[in-house]
């Protein structure tokens, strides 16, 4: 009983550091960043989905300084289902520009098993940050933001709040805590109530 109740509680708990995180992201204000593009780098990342529609997401490299970048999740473009490489035109603005943002987590390389999908340069199936970092060499790596605001430059940036997944705690804290009532349950029936029935 103790151990069911224990971790029943403890799924509770995971619920309840997850909502505070989703409600951190939800209320944190935006950054505000200024540098320079560099477009020859911008990369399209496939298979990305916004308003149930397949398309890419861009990623261009900001310059913040002379030896510092971050990466920016710009915005989507739709998909050209006739032709794959027949990306939307979209303005990347020379000279130092302002943007507001919010931090993301660096890029996860795909799992060693998995099989990744065919990248050629700039349409990629994922991030590789090495790749990244030969291209743009004696400049730091300072992290990925994802740009907020309206739509603008060609890009749509109706980005989707990630699912904080409490759902699933919840349903396993019940089953925790089910288990630990039928324990109760079967000790009260054959310690207690049964040995009263057969007196």
């Amino acid at each position: 009983m103790g151990l069911t109740f224990s971790l029943g509680w403890w799924q509770l708990d995971r619920a309840a550091q997850k909502e505070k995180w989703s409600q951190e992201r939800h209320n944190a204000q935006p950054i505000r960043l200024s540098g320079q593009w560099n477009a020859p780098q911008t990369l399209y990342v496939d298979n990305r989905q916004m308003n149930a529609k397949q398309g890419f997401f861009v990623v261009t490299p900001l310059l913040t300084s002379s030896h510092e970048y971050v990466l920016v999740e710009r915005g989507w473009i739709p998909r050209d289902f006739m032709n794959r490489k027949n990306l939307a035109l979209i303005d990347t603005p020379a000279g130092t520009v302002t943007i507001d943002a919010r931090h993301m987590p660096d890029p996860t390389p795909p799992a060693v098993f998995g099989k990744e999908a065919a990248s050629e340069h700039p349409i990629v199936a994922s991030i590789d940050l090495t790749t990244l970092g030969k291209a743009l060499p004696n400049k730091a790596y300072k992290g990925m933001v994802q740009q907020v605001g309206g739509a603008s430059e060609g890009l749509v940036r109706n980005w989707y709040e990630p699912a904080s997944g409490v759902e699933k705690h919840y349903g396993y804290a019940f089953q925790w805590f089910a288990m630990c009532a039928t324990v109760l349950g079967l000790y009260l029936w054959f310690q207690w109530i049964k040995p009263k029935l057969k007196n």
